[in-house]
């Protein structure tokens, strides 16, 4: 017969067992003032998150491809140039945090992390993203706030599951028309994206947009207004 005694101790048991588990997948070394990622971290292949927030790391080594399993990854607040092709093998990875560094480009091998929702981009010095973005069928958000971008890539409206974009103090000339196959966006945010950014009529094929931000010079397509009489709100700065 169990006893209550007998069913409190196995839960123990199974609660100390999950908190062994999480410790084991999960390694948190931000703010450490590190200049490189300690070796013994690419010998925990089970690891599912690995957090180096604010250190003074200035490149990745290729061996954070061999985390496999990595789901998580923030990379923000370093001094960062470039990341190695290798990221490209981190299939699982359903976060990447890159913002606050230094990238000037991103490695074309961005496209094979299928799992990837969350790209995280700010404050760097991006000009464009790879082609092959257009890959990431589950991605989300897009943050690209702060950076030199002139140009979208074609690609882009590719990536069907995006829903929360933001170009905000870029450089942009012009969005590509493709942006209206991203028909489950449902915010986008422009203002100070560019001094002359168009925007092209394909927008008004986001019927599921609910929030638009632009600056107040920016000129929209008239067939904008008729969505606005429904669902979406113009905010403008």
């Amino acid at each position: 017969m169990i006893t209550r005694k007998t069913v409190l101790l196995l839960l123990a048991c199974v609660f100390l067992a999950e908190e062994l588990h999480s410790q084991r997948t999960v390694l948190n070394l931000s703010r450490r003032g590190l200049k490189e990622i300690p070796a013994y971290v690419y010998d925990q292949t089970d690891l599912k998150v690995l957090k180096l927030y604010g250190n003074d790391l200035d490149s990745i080594s290729a061996r954070i491809g061999e985390l496999v399993n990595l789901e998580k990854l923030y990379l923000g607040k370093n001094n960062i140039h470039s990341l190695p092709m290798e990221i490209g093998n981190l299939k699982k990875l359903r976060i990447l945090s890159v913002s606050n560094n230094r990238l000037d480009s991103l490695p074309s091998s961005l496209g094979d992390m299928s799992d990837l929702e969350q790209l995280w981009l700010d404050n760097n010095q991006l000009r464009t993203l790879p082609t092959g973005i257009g890959q990431l069928k589950r991605l989300q958000t897009l943050q690209l706030r702060y950076n030199w971008m002139d140009s979208l890539p074609e690609s882009i409206g590719n990536c069907e599951d995006l829903q929360f974009v933001f170009l905000n103090r870029n450089n942009l000339n012009a969005l590509p028309g493709t942006i209206g196959n991203l028909r489950r966006l449902r915010e986008l945010y422009l203002s100070g994206a560019g001094q002359a950014l168009e925007v092209p009529q394909e927008l008004c094929k986001l019927r599921n947009l609910e929030v638009l931000e632009i600056d107040g010079n920016m000129i929209l397509p008239a067939c904008i207004f008729v969505i606005q009489t429904t669902r979406l709100r113009i905010i403008q700065h």
